[in-house]
Order: C-alpha cells, then structure tokens, then sequence
C-alpha cells in the first residue's frame, strides 16, 4: 500500500508540474498582454496623444488595480499633462501623487517608482515654498524618508543623495535646512562615489570658494568621466565663461550622448541673459537658436515632447523680438510634435518621457538654474 502511494505520487508530479507550467504561462500572457496596453499608452502620450493615453491607462487601472506599471505611467501622464497648463498644476500633481503611491504600495521593492515619487514630493515642496513656505519643513521631511526608502532597496541612487544634501545645506533651518544631515549625507557619497562626493562637496564649499580649481582637479583625475566634465562646465557657465562652459558641455555629450540636453542649458544660459537685460535679446537670439538646433538634430534624434518645448521657446523669444510670423511658426511646430508641451523655462525632466521600462539616473538641481 504504501508502494502505491509513492507510485502515485510520482505519476501526479509530471501532472502537477504542467498544471503549474500552464498557469505560469497563463499568467505571463496576461501580464504581456497589461503591459502591450501600458506600452501603447506611452506610445500615444509620446507621439501627441497623451489625453487618449490617460483615458487607456485609466481603464487599465480600474479592470486591474494591482499593475504597477500601469499606475507609474498614469502617473507620469497626469503630469505631462498637468505641465501644459500651469494654472491647474497643483491639482494635476496632487493626482499624481496619488497615482505614484499606489504603483510603490503594488510595487513596494522597485527604486525607481519610489525614486520617482520623491521627485514628485519636491515639486509640492517647491509649492509649499511659494505659498510662503507654509510647512516646508514637513515636506522636506517626507522627501527623506522617500528617499531613505530608495537607499535602503539600492544605494546606487546617488542623485536622490545629493537632492538631500543640496537642500539640507543650502535652505534655512526655518524652512527644514539642517547642515548635521546635509554632512552626514555628502560623507556617505563621498565613501561611495568620487564624482557623486564632489558634486557633494561642491554644494556644501563656501561662496568664495575657488569653485573651478576644485573641478578642475577632479577632471584631471577622471578626464573620461562625463559627469566631471559637467560639473566643470556648469561652474563655468556660473562664473560667465560661456565659451570654455560650450567645450566642456561638449567634452560630456562625445562622451555620453544621452546628455545632449547639456545643448538646452547653453541655450538657456543665453536666455537668462536676455531676461536680465531685454535690449540683449536681439543679439543673444541667434546663439539660443544655434544651442537648440544642436539638440534638434541631434542623433538619435530626440523624443517628440522635447522637442515641442525646444520649438515652443524658440517661439516665445522670436514674439518678444517683435517676429510674430517667425513666432506663429515655431508655435505650429510645437503643437504638431506635442500639443500637450511645457510652457515652462525650465527643460523638461528627462525621466518623464523615458520608457517605461527604462531607468535614468539623472542629476538635477533644484536651488540653482543649472
């Protein structure tokens, strides 16, 4: 008899073992299948149509709460949308919000999605910061613990260290500054990381620091290192030396070409100075021209909604020049590759229009414009 149970026991093995085959297989097409959905969606936020994506990822969400993915592109759709019309931006990044937590809470081990619900935690500190600083300090608090979050599943997140440190030591106690943590935090980076450690250090020197030799040192010690070459650059844009900023910016982008938006900031550079003497405009306008181009035809050749922002600044400058016609175009342009664009100074984050699959550990500053 109990020969015959082990016999059965083996026989039900092989049948046990295709049942759970079949239902893997089952599952995963499902899960194919949910994910093809969210892939269009961002195909069709990409290419023009993010009110039709929202509408997709929205049915997606309800027929199945629990696809993270689903809730992280929603997420980032509300957002794009919410970018294209400033006066209900608050709401629009209140839903977001919403959409970002629910993708960690079905999520809860990704980095990335809590990553990217940090960032969007520092967009309602920026708020908080405007209304008069009400509760700025909360925010800042809620922003650590999100990132702390983010370190303890992967300690690679170096950007969100540096936000930490960027704010904790450049923004007054009364609005949650604290120079203990901001310290602590660069030490971290600098244990772990050369450049990440300098880009720390950097934010923590004292104003009258020599700000170029220190980079400088650390572009000698790492030439090949895009980052460096960056971080050089932005201290030359700071100190008005566009020229050697434009051949450091360069130097990054041939070594890693996914920085080609560094064009965007020289571009920007020019437009800061016009917006700090208007009789400059007609004279800086053709190098802001000559820096966006770069990015235009730039290969690979960028994605749609950055490249509606590029036009729909080119048309707000040529409008204060007086070039209603030249303006009225680039507007039109604009609206073709992405109606749904940022009127916003400030380029677009690059994390919002990344495929959802695809991770960017991109660097950015919040308390300065580069």
């Amino acid at each position: 008899m109990k020969k015959r149970k082990f016999h059965q026991k083996i026989c039900l093995m092989p049948i046990g073992i295709m049942l759970g085959l079949i239902f893997v297989v089952i599952i995963s097409c499902t899960g194919q299948k949910t994910d093809d959905q969210v892939y269009k969606a961002y195909e069709l936020r990409i290419n023009g149509h993010a009110d039709s994506a929202k509408v997709l990822l929205e049915e997606i969400t309800s027929e199945n709460p629990e696809n993270a993915m689903a809730w992280y592109e929603l997420c980032r759709t509300i957002e794009h949308l919410g970018m294209s019309n400033p006066r209900a931006i608050k709401e629009s990044m209140d839903e977001a919000l919403r959409c970002i937590n629910l993708a960690v809470e079905n999520d809860p081990d990704n980095a990335w999605y809590l990553s990217y619900k940090g960032g969007i935690e520092t967009f309602h500190f920026y708020l908080a910061m405007q209304m008069g600083f009400e509760n700025a300090g909360e925010h800042l608090t809620l922003i650590e613990e999100t990132y702390n979050s983010v370190f303890q599943l992967d300690p690679t997140y170096y950007e969100n260290k540096l936000t930490l440190v960027e704010f904790f030591g450049g923004l007054p106690a009364e609005m949650g500054g604290d120079s203990i943590k901001a310290a602590k935090y660069a030490a971290e980076l600098e244990k772990a990381n050369i450049i990440a450690g300098a880009k720390a250090r950097e934010l923590l020197m004292p104003e009258d620091a020599d700000y170029l030799t220190f980079w400088k040192e650390i572009v000698e010690e790492k030439p090949g290192n895009a980052d460096a070459q960056q971080a050089l650059g932005r201290i030359y844009l700071f100190t008005d030396n566009i020229e050697q900023a434009t051949i450091c910016y360069q130097r990054a982008i041939d070594l890693d070409p996914s920085k080609n938006t560094l064009y965007l900031d020289l571009g920007r550079y020019y437009m800061m100075m016009a917006m700090q003497n208007p009789a400059l405009i007609d004279s800086v306008a053709p190098f802001i021209e000559k820096e966006f181009n770069k990015f235009i035809n730039f290969t690979p050749e960028p994605i749609n909604p950055m490249k509606a922002w590029v036009y729909a600044t080119l048309s707000m400058i040529n409008r204060r020049m007086g070039n209603e016609d030249v303006a009225k175009k680039y507007l039109e342009m604009a609206k073709e590759w992405d109606p749904f664009f940022s009127p916003a100074f400030g380029k677009p984050s690059e994390a919002l229009y990344i495929h959802p699959d695809v991770i960017v550990h991109e660097q950015e500053y919040y308390l300065s414009p580069f």
